[in-house]
């Protein structure tokens, strides 16, 4: 029997990297979908996807909210994996932002598109979406209460956030706006197959298409607040401290591909059900790293303002299988490439 084949977008990005590496492991074939096929190139000499060179193909898809872009791509597809999505860049705050075609735009529209597409395949059993946290109810929230993944928080109108300038909130939107086109598409067009929504919180953990500490730094990512944090940097623009795994995020995607307790539609939380203050973490980088404490490497003493809402995921747990890593996990797997980068480039 020949392995399902998988269809995944935003392969090069943080998450989508990992997806596809545990994809490769898992026994899946993947056709890996890009603006350009020319960064993907570095892709197939990582260690992780290296030893899967057989079971990985590449399509260029040039502009992913055009007409029929994905008409190609989805032929013959088991499964497809939707991660691509335009982020936040921090670098845009308070400068020219233009919410409807960077954000909102690609995100809804990347969505439809492939859903569309993937009507016209058959093969086509599932496809796993990548949406965000950011996307649920968080204010108010009662004193002991749980947020869980089908709280949505209301959808802005354009016109009250057009103009702020904010990176961040675009961000939101476009996410609140993409799952929603996807819930209305569905439920006008009953498509043939499944649709499974992916709510990760701030994703931390190695990256292995970074090759440098200042790309680590620098990369618009969300990795960046907690590297900056422990060399030392201080910002006051807050960031989420409901945290989750890299790893974990990974494997919620690929569990979700096949798992066969999951209602069409569903909605299922990642993240780590704790509140992980940047304030309390220096005992932990000290605890993993001392020396490079001791020595400077790791100077701490930064400060990033944050926020958190206690989101409960206890339902991946349940249905997907994936318990998830705490504080330390995630501290040593992303500050480790840290570390790792670091004494690599003292040495040269």
């Amino acid at each position: 029997m020949s392995k399902p084949l998988v269809l995944v977008t935003g392969a090069t990005g943080h998450v989508g990297f990992a997806v596809l590496a545990l994809l490769l492991k898992s026994g899946y074939q993947a056709r890996v979908a890009s603006r350009k096929l020319a960064t993907l190139e570095k892709l197939k000499e990582l260690p992780s996807i290296k030893p899967y060179a057989d079971s990985v193909s590449y399509i260029e898809v040039a502009d992913f909210v055009a007409e029929h872009a994905f008409d190609e791509a989805v032929k013959g597809v088991d499964y497809v994996i939707h991660l691509a999505s335009p982020i936040p860049d921090p670098s845009q705050a308070g400068g020219a932002v233009d919410v409807r075609k960077d954000y909102i735009e690609p995100a809804v529209q990347g969505n439809l598109g492939l859903l569309r597409a993937a009507a016209a395949s058959p093969s086509i059993k599932r496809i796993v979406i990548t949406s965000s946290g950011v996307i649920l109810n968080t204010s108010p929230v009662a004193p002991s209460s749980t947020i869980g993944p089908d709280e949505a928080a209301p959808i802005l109108e354009i016109s009250e956030y057009e103009n702020s300038g904010n990176p961040g909130i675009a961000y939101v939107e476009s996410k609140k706006r993409a799952i929603a086109a996807v819930d209305e598409f569905v439920a006008q067009n009953k498509p043939h197959y499944e649709i499974v929504h992916i709510l990760p919180t701030l994703v931390i953990g190695r990256n292995e298409t970074v090759s440098s500490v200042k790309e680590l730094r620098e990369r618009v990512s969300s990795n960046t607040p907690l590297v900056n944090y422990v060399l030392g940097a201080k910002s006051e623009r807050p960031v989420p401290e409901t945290w989750v795994l890299l790893d974990d995020v990974a494997a919620v995607h690929v569990n979700a591909l096949s798992a066969k307790n999951v209602s069409n539609g569903e909605r299922f939380l990642a993240t780590f059900f704790d509140d992980v203050q940047f304030s309390t973490l220096d005992p932990v980088v000290k605890k993993l790293f001392p020396k490079e404490v001791e020595s400077g490497l790791l100077p701490l003493g930064g400060s990033q303002a944050g926020w958190y809402a206690p989101f409960d995921a206890s339902k991946t747990t349940e249905k997907l299988g994936v318990k998830f890593h705490g504080v330390e996990d995630m501290v040593n797997s992303l500050i480790g490439q840290l570390v790792e980068l670091q004494h690599a480039e003292a040495k040269n």
